[in-house]
Order: structure tokens, then C-alpha cells, then sequence
């Protein structure tokens, strides 16, 4: 007769233990594995308000082109807190929009930030050949440089450094410019540029 060698019932306990204890260290390398290839953001990085501070500085940038500051000299100094230049870029064109959108998300690279913003663009004035509407549902994508001096953060640069105005403020601006031009050919290319942005939908949100 052939014997079977039987198990205690201490030997199935100290058994058990032991794979439990196997398996307990086998979950972790796992998730010590998956933490070293996706690294979870420590507390500085979650508390650090500089992309916060560093999105609304430009929002209040484009706030201000928005109600047309940049088209009046007399508010240009409302830009100084926010921008790096001393004087505002000069300007041949001025791109006439709907909204714009801030990206939530600055990207950080070294020692300044890149924030996206999306403009919903109507038309744009040129001040030789006049106003030229855009198709309905136009974008405008530009990006602004934001870097820091003495822990101060501002808008050095643009890669469209033309003003933003809306479509109320660019119509204020060409009514005025109207009511002082001599010339009967600014005057009107002026007119003709009254005529065009009045016949575009005032919502936002127009297709």
C-alpha cells in the first residue's frame, strides 16, 4: 500500500503566511515600478501659483486689446504692469475678433512660460487697403512668452504683436477716425471698413 504524506495543519498555516507575504511584496515592486514611470507631483509642485499668476497676466493683456487699449494712446500705459516693452509694438494691421479663449495650462521652459491663446477672429483692418472680414468661424492661434525678472512675471513677447481689439472697440475707433480724416481716400476706406464690420454678426458665438 502506497503511503501519501499528509500536510499538517500548522504546515498549511506557515504555507498560507508565506505565499500572502509573497504576494504582499510583489504588489509593491509593482507600484514602486509604476510610480518610478509615472511620478506623482509632490506637494511644491501642486501648490506653486506661478502658472495661475503667470495665465492671468496675460488674460488682463488680452482683456485690455479686447477694449481696445492698444488702439488709443491714451490707455497704452494700462499695459505697462503686464508687459516687458517700453513702448507698445507699432502696427500696420489690426486683427478685428469675436472672443478669445486663455489656455488654462502654461507650458514652463527654463526660465519663462508659453501660454497659448485662441482668438475668434472677425476680419482684418489694414491701414492702406482697408477691412477684409474673415470667413465665418475664423481662428487665431497665438502664443505669448512670459518670463520673470526679480520674481515679476510679464509678457515679453508675441508671435502676433498686432492689436486685438473687439468688434464694439473697432468700431468706436473707426467712427472716430472717420470724424477727423481729411482725406478722401482714408475717409472712405474708413467708411467702407464701417460698412463691413457693421454687417457681421455681433455674437460671439455666430457661425
Amino acid at each position: 500500500m502506497i503511503g501519501c504524506n499528509l500536510l499538517s495543519r500548522d504546515d498549511v498555516v506557515v504555507f498560507s503566511i508565506r505565499f500572502a507575504i509573497c504576494q504582499t511584496l510583489l504588489l509593491l515592486s509593482s507600484c514602486h515600478l509604476l510610480l518610478a514611470q509615472f511620478p506623482m507631483p509632490n506637494a511644491r509642485d501642486l501648490d506653486d501659483p506661478t502658472p495661475a499668476h503667470v495665465r492671468t497676466v496675460v488674460s488682463n493683456y488680452c482683456r485690455l486689446e479686447y477694449e481696445g487699449a492698444r488702439l488709443d494712446p491714451q490707455e497704452l500705459p494700462k499695459f505697462k504692469q503686464f508687459v516687458w516693452w517700453s513702448s507698445a509694438p507699432k502696427y500696420s494691421q489690426i486683427d478685428v475678433i469675436a472672443r478669445y479663449i486663455v489656455d488654462q495650462a502654461p507650458v514652463a521652459a527654463k526660465d519663462k512660460y508659453t501660454v497659448s491663446v485662441q482668438y475668434r477672429l472677425l476680419g482684418v483692418y489694414d491701414m492702406v487697403n482697408g477691412y477684409v472680414p474673415e470667413p465665418p468661424g475664423s481662428m487665431q492661434h497665438v502664443e505669448f512668452a512670459v518670463s520673470s525678472q526679480n520674481g515679476e512675471w510679464r509678457v515679453a513677447d508675441a508671435d502676433n504683436s498686432l492689436p486685438h481689439p473687439s468688434r464694439a472697440a473697432m468700431l468706436k475707433w473707426l467712427t472716430s477716425q472717420l470724424s477727423t480724416a481729411q482725406d478722401e481716400t482714408v475717409k472712405q476706406r474708413l467708411q467702407r471698413a464701417l460698412t463691413l464690420l457693421q454687417a457681421q454678426p455681433a455674437s460671439p458665438f455666430a457661425k
